[in-house]
Protein backbone atom coordinates (compact mmCIF):
# COMPACT_ATOMS: atom_id res chain seq x y z
CA UNK A 1 0.00 0.00 0.00
CA UNK A 2 1.49 3.75 -0.60
CA UNK A 3 1.25 5.88 1.93
CA UNK A 4 0.93 9.65 1.29
CA UNK A 5 1.41 12.78 3.60
CA UNK A 6 -1.10 15.26 3.59
CA UNK A 7 0.01 18.87 3.38
CA UNK A 8 -1.73 22.19 3.02
CA UNK A 9 -2.48 23.37 -0.20
CA UNK A 10 0.85 25.09 -0.93
CA UNK A 11 -0.36 28.60 -2.32
CA UNK A 12 2.08 31.15 -0.81
CA UNK A 13 2.09 34.48 -2.05
CA UNK A 14 5.35 35.61 -0.52
CA UNK A 15 7.43 33.25 0.01
CA UNK A 16 9.99 35.55 1.89
CA UNK A 17 10.30 39.15 2.19
CA UNK A 18 11.87 40.40 -0.81
CA UNK A 19 8.48 39.17 -2.56
CA UNK A 20 9.60 35.87 -4.20
CA UNK A 21 5.84 34.16 -5.13
CA UNK A 22 5.76 30.04 -5.20
CA UNK A 23 2.26 29.52 -6.52
CA UNK A 24 1.26 25.51 -6.16
CA UNK A 25 -1.81 24.21 -7.03
CA UNK A 26 -5.21 22.89 -5.47
CA UNK A 27 -5.12 19.46 -3.28
CA UNK A 28 -6.95 17.09 -5.13
CA UNK A 29 -6.36 14.25 -3.21
CA UNK A 30 -9.41 12.10 -1.83
CA UNK A 31 -9.05 11.06 2.02
CA UNK A 32 -5.25 11.52 1.56
CA UNK A 33 -4.69 9.84 -1.66
CA UNK A 34 -3.97 11.10 -4.85
CA UNK A 35 -6.67 9.88 -7.63
CA UNK A 36 -4.94 8.65 -9.93
CA UNK A 37 -1.10 7.77 -10.37
CA UNK A 38 0.62 10.91 -11.59
CA UNK A 39 3.85 8.94 -12.83
CA UNK A 40 3.11 9.43 -16.53
CA UNK A 41 3.46 13.31 -15.72
CA UNK A 42 7.16 12.38 -14.22
CA UNK A 43 7.85 10.73 -17.25
CA UNK A 44 6.98 13.24 -19.58
CA UNK A 45 8.85 16.15 -17.81
CA UNK A 46 11.57 14.04 -16.69
CA UNK A 47 12.37 12.51 -20.37
CA UNK A 48 11.99 15.84 -22.09
CA UNK A 49 15.77 15.51 -23.51
CA UNK A 50 16.15 12.33 -24.19
CA UNK A 51 14.92 12.72 -27.74
CA UNK A 52 17.40 15.45 -28.71
CA UNK A 53 19.94 13.19 -27.46
CA UNK A 54 18.88 10.43 -30.20
CA UNK A 55 18.19 12.55 -32.82
CA UNK A 56 22.28 13.88 -32.12
CA UNK A 57 23.08 10.56 -32.14
CA UNK A 58 21.61 9.48 -35.22
CA UNK A 59 22.11 12.19 -37.46
CA UNK A 60 25.02 14.27 -36.28
CA UNK A 61 27.36 11.14 -35.08
CA UNK A 62 25.97 8.50 -37.25
CA UNK A 63 26.31 6.72 -34.39
CA UNK A 64 24.37 3.37 -35.40
CA UNK A 65 26.13 3.46 -38.80
CA UNK A 66 29.53 3.22 -37.27
CA UNK A 67 28.67 0.24 -34.64
CA UNK A 68 26.64 -1.46 -37.90
CA UNK A 69 29.77 -1.80 -39.91
CA UNK A 70 31.96 -3.06 -36.75
CA UNK A 71 29.34 -5.25 -35.46
CA UNK A 72 30.44 -5.07 -31.88
CA UNK A 73 32.28 -2.63 -30.84
CA UNK A 74 33.57 -1.16 -27.13
CA UNK A 75 32.27 1.81 -25.00
CA UNK A 76 35.72 3.33 -24.71
CA UNK A 77 36.27 2.83 -28.61
CA UNK A 78 33.04 4.71 -29.19
CA UNK A 79 33.78 7.50 -26.89
CA UNK A 80 37.47 7.72 -28.57
CA UNK A 81 35.69 7.72 -32.25
CA UNK A 82 33.44 10.46 -31.57
CA UNK A 83 35.59 12.48 -28.91
CA UNK A 84 32.89 12.15 -26.18
CA UNK A 85 33.19 13.29 -22.61
CA UNK A 86 33.16 9.63 -20.61
CA UNK A 87 30.22 10.80 -18.54
CA UNK A 88 27.94 11.76 -21.36
CA UNK A 89 29.05 8.50 -23.20
CA UNK A 90 27.89 6.45 -20.31
CA UNK A 91 24.89 8.21 -20.80
CA UNK A 92 24.09 7.85 -24.35
CA UNK A 93 24.92 4.21 -24.60
CA UNK A 94 22.87 3.60 -21.19
CA UNK A 95 19.88 5.53 -23.06
CA UNK A 96 20.49 3.45 -26.12
CA UNK A 97 20.22 0.63 -24.21
CA UNK A 98 17.20 1.45 -22.73
CA UNK A 99 15.30 2.63 -25.47
CA UNK A 100 16.54 -1.15 -27.76
CA UNK A 101 18.55 0.37 -30.34
CA UNK A 102 21.49 -1.17 -28.84
CA UNK A 103 22.51 -4.45 -26.59
CA UNK A 104 25.49 -4.71 -24.23
CA UNK A 105 28.00 -8.06 -24.82
CA UNK A 106 30.41 -8.92 -22.20
CA UNK A 107 33.65 -7.25 -22.27
CA UNK A 108 32.34 -3.83 -22.32
CA UNK A 109 31.26 -4.11 -25.79
CA UNK A 110 27.79 -3.29 -27.60
CA UNK A 111 25.90 -4.35 -30.53
CA UNK A 112 23.00 -3.58 -32.83
CA UNK A 113 19.50 -4.96 -32.04
CA UNK A 114 17.57 -5.55 -35.78
CA UNK A 115 15.70 -2.24 -34.72
CA UNK A 116 18.53 -0.17 -35.16
CA UNK A 117 20.11 -2.57 -38.14
CA UNK A 118 17.09 -1.89 -40.17
CA UNK A 119 16.22 1.69 -39.47
CA UNK A 120 19.31 4.04 -38.16
CA UNK A 121 22.26 2.31 -40.86
CA UNK A 122 23.37 3.95 -43.91
CA UNK A 123 22.59 1.80 -47.12
CA UNK A 124 19.53 -0.09 -45.35
CA UNK A 125 16.57 -0.51 -47.52
CA UNK A 126 14.58 1.62 -44.87
CA UNK A 127 16.73 3.79 -43.89
CA UNK A 128 15.20 6.38 -41.53
CA UNK A 129 18.13 8.92 -40.31
CA UNK A 130 17.14 11.47 -42.56
CA UNK A 131 13.71 11.62 -40.78
CA UNK A 132 15.59 12.53 -37.46
CA UNK A 133 18.09 14.61 -39.39
CA UNK A 134 15.62 17.15 -40.37
CA UNK A 135 15.13 17.88 -36.90
CA UNK A 136 18.88 18.39 -36.12
CA UNK A 137 19.30 21.91 -36.07
CA UNK A 138 16.49 22.19 -32.39
CA UNK A 139 18.11 24.52 -30.66
CA UNK A 140 18.04 21.95 -27.99
CA UNK A 141 20.08 18.73 -30.26
CA UNK A 142 22.86 21.44 -30.91
CA UNK A 143 23.08 22.11 -27.25
CA UNK A 144 23.24 17.97 -26.64
CA UNK A 145 25.98 17.88 -29.30
CA UNK A 146 28.16 20.29 -26.75
CA UNK A 147 27.43 18.65 -23.66
CA UNK A 148 28.58 15.46 -25.52
CA UNK A 149 31.65 16.59 -26.62
CA UNK A 150 32.61 19.01 -23.71
CA UNK A 151 31.14 17.40 -20.65
CA UNK A 152 30.48 20.65 -19.73
CA UNK A 153 26.66 21.78 -18.16
CA UNK A 154 24.70 23.68 -20.58
CA UNK A 155 22.05 26.38 -18.72
CA UNK A 156 18.96 24.84 -16.92
CA UNK A 157 15.95 24.11 -19.06
CA UNK A 158 17.56 25.58 -21.63
CA UNK A 159 17.48 29.26 -20.57
CA UNK A 160 19.56 32.04 -22.01
CA UNK A 161 20.85 32.44 -18.33
CA UNK A 162 23.51 34.43 -17.18
CA UNK A 163 26.73 31.73 -17.29
CA UNK A 164 25.66 30.42 -14.29
CA UNK A 165 24.67 26.91 -13.62
CA UNK A 166 21.97 25.80 -11.71
CA UNK A 167 23.53 25.25 -8.34
CA UNK A 168 25.54 28.50 -8.74
CA UNK A 169 22.26 30.42 -9.38
CA UNK A 170 20.12 29.46 -6.25
CA UNK A 171 21.93 32.55 -4.76
CA UNK A 172 19.30 34.82 -6.28
CA UNK A 173 16.12 34.04 -4.19
CA UNK A 174 13.61 34.10 -7.23
CA UNK A 175 15.21 31.01 -9.19
CA UNK A 176 15.82 29.65 -5.38
CA UNK A 177 12.18 30.21 -5.20
CA UNK A 178 11.26 28.49 -8.18
CA UNK A 179 13.61 25.42 -7.74
CA UNK A 180 12.32 25.02 -3.89
CA UNK A 181 8.66 25.13 -5.32
CA UNK A 182 9.37 22.21 -8.55
CA UNK A 183 10.94 20.29 -5.71
CA UNK A 184 8.04 20.75 -3.14
CA UNK A 185 5.33 19.30 -5.61
CA UNK A 186 7.17 16.50 -6.46
CA UNK A 187 7.70 15.57 -3.16
CA UNK A 188 4.05 15.94 -2.35
CA UNK A 189 3.47 12.58 -4.02
CA UNK A 190 6.60 10.84 -3.33
CA UNK A 191 7.52 11.31 0.36
CA UNK A 192 5.16 9.32 1.70
CA UNK A 193 6.36 6.19 0.02
CA UNK A 194 10.09 6.89 0.76
CA UNK A 195 9.21 7.25 4.10
CA UNK A 196 7.54 3.38 4.22
CA UNK A 197 10.22 2.23 2.54
CA UNK A 198 12.52 2.76 5.21
CA UNK A 199 10.66 1.28 8.07
CA UNK A 200 12.92 -1.73 8.15
CA UNK A 201 16.07 0.51 9.77
CA UNK A 202 14.03 0.02 13.07
CA UNK A 203 14.47 2.84 15.42
CA UNK A 204 16.20 5.98 14.67
CA UNK A 205 16.59 9.28 16.67
CA UNK A 206 17.72 11.57 14.84
CA UNK A 207 17.58 12.13 10.96
CA UNK A 208 19.85 14.62 8.48
CA UNK A 209 17.95 15.44 5.34
CA UNK A 210 21.17 16.98 3.33
CA UNK A 211 20.10 19.67 0.40
CA UNK A 212 16.49 18.72 1.79
CA UNK A 213 14.93 21.48 0.16
CA UNK A 214 11.46 22.26 1.46
CA UNK A 215 11.78 19.84 3.99
CA UNK A 216 8.93 17.77 2.59
CA UNK A 217 10.64 14.38 2.91
CA UNK A 218 11.47 15.01 7.04
CA UNK A 219 8.03 15.75 7.19
CA UNK A 220 7.19 12.45 6.05
CA UNK A 221 9.31 10.96 8.44
CA UNK A 222 8.27 12.68 11.44
CA UNK A 223 4.54 11.64 10.29
CA UNK A 224 5.50 7.84 10.34
CA UNK A 225 8.02 8.28 12.88
CA UNK A 226 6.41 10.21 16.00
CA UNK A 227 9.81 10.07 17.68
CA UNK A 228 11.61 10.77 15.28
CA UNK A 229 13.51 14.14 15.64
CA UNK A 230 14.35 15.79 12.10
CA UNK A 231 16.96 18.34 10.30
CA UNK A 232 16.77 19.65 6.98
CA UNK A 233 20.67 21.16 5.73
CA UNK A 234 20.32 23.74 3.42
CA UNK A 235 22.13 26.97 2.35
CA UNK A 236 21.15 30.40 1.96
CA UNK A 237 18.15 31.71 0.79
CA UNK A 238 17.01 27.94 0.43
CA UNK A 239 17.17 28.09 4.51
CA UNK A 240 14.84 30.37 5.26
CA UNK A 241 11.99 29.03 2.66
CA UNK A 242 11.96 25.68 4.10
CA UNK A 243 11.87 27.48 7.89
CA UNK A 244 8.43 29.38 6.58
CA UNK A 245 7.17 26.47 4.96
CA UNK A 246 7.78 24.01 8.15
CA UNK A 247 6.23 27.04 10.14
CA UNK A 248 3.15 27.30 8.53
CA UNK A 249 2.66 23.21 7.91
CA UNK A 250 3.13 22.98 11.60
CA UNK A 251 6.06 20.80 11.94
CA UNK A 252 8.51 23.69 12.83
CA UNK A 253 8.58 22.17 16.08
CA UNK A 254 9.53 18.45 14.70
CA UNK A 255 12.01 19.68 11.82
CA UNK A 256 14.22 22.24 12.14
CA UNK A 257 16.90 23.69 9.46
CA UNK A 258 20.39 23.86 9.87
CA UNK A 259 22.15 26.60 7.27
CA UNK A 260 25.08 25.22 5.89
CA UNK A 261 26.52 24.05 2.69
CA UNK A 262 27.37 20.26 2.13
CA UNK A 263 30.54 21.15 0.51
CA UNK A 264 31.70 22.84 3.00
CA UNK A 265 33.67 21.59 5.93
CA UNK A 266 32.48 18.57 7.86
CA UNK A 267 28.82 17.45 8.02
CA UNK A 268 27.10 18.15 11.26
CA UNK A 269 27.05 15.32 13.86
CA UNK A 270 24.72 13.90 16.33
CA UNK A 271 22.46 12.19 13.41
CA UNK A 272 22.00 8.24 12.85
CA UNK A 273 20.45 8.91 9.59
CA UNK A 274 21.42 10.81 6.44
CA UNK A 275 19.34 11.06 3.45
CA UNK A 276 19.82 12.37 0.16
CA UNK A 277 16.98 12.64 -1.84
CA UNK A 278 17.41 13.98 -5.42
CA UNK A 279 20.79 15.49 -4.74
CA UNK A 280 23.53 13.10 -5.67
CA UNK A 281 22.28 12.78 -9.38
CA UNK A 282 23.46 16.45 -9.50
CA UNK A 283 27.08 15.91 -9.01
CA UNK A 284 30.09 14.33 -10.76
CA UNK A 285 31.59 11.12 -9.44
CA UNK A 286 34.28 12.83 -7.45
CA UNK A 287 32.26 14.82 -5.75
CA UNK A 288 29.74 11.77 -5.01
CA UNK A 289 32.26 10.37 -3.22
CA UNK A 290 33.08 13.24 -1.14
CA UNK A 291 29.49 13.62 -0.07
CA UNK A 292 29.71 9.69 1.25
CA UNK A 293 33.17 9.84 2.38
CA UNK A 294 31.54 13.23 4.62
CA UNK A 295 28.70 11.27 5.87
CA UNK A 296 30.40 8.31 6.99
CA UNK A 297 32.79 10.10 9.28
CA UNK A 298 29.85 12.46 10.15
CA UNK A 299 27.29 9.63 11.28
CA UNK A 300 26.84 7.81 14.83
CA UNK A 301 28.07 3.81 14.78
CA UNK A 302 25.33 1.64 13.59
CA UNK A 303 23.70 4.85 11.28
CA UNK A 304 21.84 4.49 8.16
CA UNK A 305 22.49 6.29 4.82
CA UNK A 306 19.73 6.69 2.04
CA UNK A 307 19.68 7.88 -1.26
CA UNK A 308 16.28 8.53 -2.82
CA UNK A 309 16.54 9.03 -6.79
CA UNK A 310 15.57 7.46 -10.08
CA UNK A 311 18.36 4.85 -10.47
CA UNK A 312 19.69 2.92 -13.34
CA UNK A 313 20.09 -0.91 -12.95
CA UNK A 314 22.82 -2.65 -12.04
CA UNK A 315 23.75 -3.98 -15.56
CA UNK A 316 22.94 -0.25 -17.20
CA UNK A 317 20.80 -1.63 -19.59
CA UNK A 318 17.28 0.93 -17.94
CA UNK A 319 14.98 1.04 -17.18
CA UNK A 320 14.34 3.39 -19.93
CA UNK A 321 12.58 5.98 -17.88
CA UNK A 322 15.93 6.33 -15.38
CA UNK A 323 18.04 6.35 -18.97
CA UNK A 324 15.86 9.42 -20.00
CA UNK A 325 16.22 11.07 -16.51
CA UNK A 326 19.73 10.28 -16.96
CA UNK A 327 19.89 12.56 -20.43
CA UNK A 328 18.61 15.86 -18.31
CA UNK A 329 21.03 15.36 -15.62
CA UNK A 330 23.76 14.99 -17.34
CA UNK A 331 22.54 18.14 -19.97
CA UNK A 332 21.80 20.86 -16.94
CA UNK A 333 23.83 19.45 -14.29
CA UNK A 334 27.30 17.94 -13.60
CA UNK A 335 26.06 13.94 -12.77
CA UNK A 336 23.39 11.68 -13.88
CA UNK A 337 21.23 9.17 -12.86
CA UNK A 338 23.45 6.52 -10.81
CA UNK A 339 23.62 2.94 -11.44
CA UNK A 340 22.83 1.06 -8.14
CA UNK A 341 25.86 -1.48 -8.68
CA UNK A 342 28.09 2.59 -9.02
CA UNK A 343 26.39 3.65 -5.65
CA UNK A 344 26.85 0.30 -4.23
CA UNK A 345 30.97 0.51 -5.04
CA UNK A 346 30.90 3.78 -3.70
CA UNK A 347 29.48 3.34 -0.31
CA UNK A 348 31.43 0.50 0.10
CA UNK A 349 34.52 2.60 -0.64
CA UNK A 350 33.59 4.88 2.19
CA UNK A 351 32.95 2.20 4.61
CA UNK A 352 29.19 1.71 4.63
CA UNK A 353 27.76 -2.02 4.71
CA UNK A 354 24.57 -3.90 3.83
CA UNK A 355 24.02 -1.53 0.40
CA UNK A 356 20.37 -2.46 -0.67
CA UNK A 357 17.51 -1.07 -3.05
CA UNK A 358 13.89 -1.26 -2.39
CA UNK A 359 11.74 0.18 -5.15
CA UNK A 360 9.12 2.67 -3.96
CA UNK A 361 7.12 4.91 -6.49
CA UNK A 362 7.15 7.50 -9.36
CA UNK A 363 10.34 5.25 -10.80
CA UNK A 364 12.01 6.08 -7.44
CA UNK A 365 13.85 3.61 -5.63
CA UNK A 366 15.94 4.13 -2.19
CA UNK A 367 19.50 2.92 -1.90
CA UNK A 368 20.20 1.79 1.60
CA UNK A 369 23.56 1.11 3.62
CA UNK A 370 25.00 1.22 7.19
CA UNK A 371 28.20 2.17 8.83
CA UNK A 372 29.69 -0.33 10.77
CA UNK A 373 28.85 -0.13 14.67
CA UNK A 374 31.69 -1.13 16.14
Amino acid sequence: MVLFVVFPVFLVASLIGDGVGMVGVGDVRSGGRPLVDPVSLFRLREGVYATDLLIVAIAELDLFTWVGRRGRVCVVEVGEEFRLDPRALDVLITYVVAVGLMERCPGGEVRLTPLAAEYLVAGSRWDMRAYFGSLSERPGCVEMLAALRTGETASWSSSPGDGRDWSDRLVDPGWAGRVVAAMDSRGQFLAGEFAAALDGLGDVGRSLDIGGDSGVYSCALVDRRPGLRASVLERSPVDRMARQLLAERGYAGRVDVITGDMFSGPLPGGFDLHVYSHVLHDWSGEQVRGLLAASFAALEPGGWIVDHDVHINADKTGPLPAAEYSVMMMHGTRGKCWAVSELGAMLAGSGFVGVRCEGTTGDRSVVVARKPAG
